[in-house]
């Protein structure tokens, strides 16, 4: 079976995770943590990274750090892993969902301003599969209504809008570190910010809500959300060569596109807007009609090939359905439901890539209305 995503180690992960076994330092302290968080916020064009223990504590964080709780409301897409939903829950605040763009599939800014209430404390962009958002028109509407804006940069590590870095324009931005994504820490997260009292409250309370200057004295109720040494030291080596994993995976994306985009009239490849330069997660294919999905999964499956479904739109899940119809929220609904991921691991060779692009192909003809 060609797995969907699996992570690749060859660079310094063993040894420097060799060194944390050595030196003793495994837990939530040791060097590799700050080098880890100064390099990563470096590389994304940030001053500040605070590590955390995965993409949804560093979430939750930056939310707390805001001071979001109940009767707020957070502006978020319709179309995301429910994690940033979620936590706006946890928080005891409501989730304001909204529908996506066509053509870069994150949130449409032509959408947001009319959902902007009194209680709007926060607006939640996620940069989806590797391309952004319209980051210049989004934050010329927050920033003209004074509203922060938090960056789910989990799947497009260093993809650029209008020449920007992704994560870079809103108030903090979180990232992950988890096996599938473009660089790992196995599990794992960062906060970055530009704000100094962010980042002291961000540390605050990741670290139980203990005072940054009086040990073991907790000044709120806080949370356990540290990174361990031994994740920072993985994510070290692994972001040393984050340069080449980006390369590597855009050439496997231009494969992918060269093959999918041209070779048929009955699915499309992911689209990309003349503004975002964007990053490769995963290859995503839009086919002509929802009930053609499960059945080329299954082919892919009975070939060897582990296909994944994409995420279901958040006002279908159970916790926020709310009598939400489809029809509210046509785009994404209909994204969602045609849409599929192909293996994007990179270690994938152009031969499997050829391998996979040919079953699609043979059954879309095939299937194809």
């Amino acid at each position: 079976m060609i797995p969907i995503f699996e992570p690749k180690f060859d660079g310094n992960e063993r040894e420097y995770l060799m060194s944390c076994i050595d030196s003793g330092w495994i837990s939530s302290q040791g060097k590799f943590i700050e080098q880890f968080e100064s390099s990563f916020a470096a590389q994304s064009d940030m001053p500040i990274g605070v590590a955390t223990s995965n993409c949804t504590t560093a979430l939750h964080l930056a939310l707390v750090s805001l001071g979001i709780g109940p009767g707020d409301e957070v502006i978020c897409p319709d179309l995301t892993f429910i994690a940033p939903i979620n936590m706006v829950a946890l928080c005891g605040a409501t989730p304001v969902l909204i529908d996506i763009e066509s053509d870069s599939w994150a949130i449409d800014p032509d959408l947001i301003e009319a959902r902007i209430t009194e209680k709007t404390k926060a607006l939640i962009v996620v940069h989806p599969f590797g391309h952004t958002a319209d980051m210049t028109r989004i934050m010329e509407i927050c920033d003209r209504r004074s509203i922060p804006v938090i960056e789910d940069v989990a799947e497009a590590p260093r993809a650029l809008c209008n020449g920007q870095v992704a994560g870079s324009f809103g108030v903090m931005s979180c990232y992950s570190f988890f096996a599938n994504k473009i660089m790992t820490t196995g599990e794992g997260g960062i906060v970055l910010t530009k704000d100094p009292d962010l980042e002291t409250r961000l540390r605050t309370y990741r670290d139980h809500g203990m005072s940054r200057e009086k040990r073991y004295f907790h000044i709120v109720a806080g949370y356990n959300y540290r990174m361990t040494n031994m994740q920072a030291a993985v994510g070290l080596a692994q972001l040393e060569r984050l340069d080449d994993i980006l390369m590597c995976r855009h050439a496997q994306d231009m494969q992918y596109r060269n093959r999918l985009a041209a070779g048929s009239s009955h699915l499309t490849y992911r689209p990309v807007l003349g503004y975002c330069q964007p990053v490769h997660w995963l290859a995503t294919i839009t086919l002509q009609n929802a009930e053609q999905r499960t059945a080329l999964l299954t082919h892919l499956s009975d070939n060897g090939i582990d296909g994944r479904q994409m995420v279901f739109p958040v006002l279908e899940t159970v916790p926020y359905v709310h009598g939400a119809r489809p029809e509210d929220y046509p785009v994404a609904t209909s994204i969602s439901h045609r849409s599929l991921h192909l293996p994007s691991g990179t270690g994938l060779s152009e031969a499997q890539v050829d391998e996979i692009c040919d079953l699609v192909l043979e059954w879309v003809t095939a299937h194809g209305e």
